[in-house]
């Protein structure tokens, strides 16, 4: 579940979330206007975006254990 695009509720059955270890996980991010206004200001100022490096979707798994690795300066991206 992304958000609350789904309802506000869950109706999940307590046994199957201890049993399966299940962990919730709440993130928050900003709003559609914020976003935009970041990316403008990006383009005004010219802020590089840096892509360290670009896998193939068939090496998701490479790709995985790279971002792991810690190695990388920017973004890791897959292509489809």
């Amino acid at each position: 579940m992304i958000g609350v695009l789904s309802g506000s509720s869950l109706s999940t059955p307590l046994g199957l979330i201890i049993t399966r270890q299940v962990r919730l996980q709440g993130v928050t991010v900003g709003h559609r206007d914020g976003f935009e206004a970041m990316l403008r200001a990006l383009e005004q100022h010219r802020v590089p975006i840096i892509v360290d490096r670009v896998f193939e979707f068939e090496a998701l798994p490479d790709a995985l254990a790279y971002l792991r690795s810690g190695a990388q300066f920017g973004k890791i991206c897959i292509r489809h």
